[in-house]
């Protein structure tokens, strides 16, 4: 490495997490997703009429325009 700034980052020691720090992160995270997954069926379902009113309105306005390029319509 001929980089004084690579030669420096080489030089500095691994970084260890705190133990109980990280239990605590991580027993709030499953706590966060726990009451997620509860409400999220709803979401979900309201998600996918949301988006298949919005695709069937893309095919029907693609369609439309269409036959009036073509003069079909």
């Amino acid at each position: 490495m001929t980089d004084p700034l690579f030669r420096l980052l080489a030089d500095l020691p691994n970084a260890a997490p705190d133990p109980d720090r990280a239990a605590r992160v991580r027993s709030r995270c499953h706590a966060v997703l726990a009451r997620g997954r509860r409400s999220h069926r709803k979401s979900v379902r309201l998600t996918d009429a949301l988006l298949a009113g919005l695709g069937a309105a893309y095919v029907i306005e693609a369609v439309r325009l269409a036959w009036f390029f073509s003069g079909i319509g």
